[in-house]
């Protein structure tokens, strides 16, 4: 279960919960879904690069920084 999906289970729940504060939480739930997003974005670009250095390193392209004498 997400963030997301746990703040709008409270929000549901028959408790006494002024609506303003019901309105915020779903906001809340807002945000942490699209940082959710973006970090699993983030995850697959960086499974990508992986395989690609991996990709260069089997192939002998190497890359570095170093000054090479």
């Amino acid at each position: 279960m997400s963030i997301e999906e746990r703040i709008l289970d409270i929000v549901e729940e028959p408790i006494q919960i002024w609506w303003q504060d019901k309105l915020e939480l779903r906001a809340i739930a807002r945000d942490v879904r699209k940082l959710e997003d973006r970090v699993k974005q983030l995850e697959q670009e960086n499974d990508a690069l992986r395989a690609d250095l991996l990709l260069w390193d089997k192939a002998g392209i190497g890359f570095t920084t170093e000054d090479k004498p």
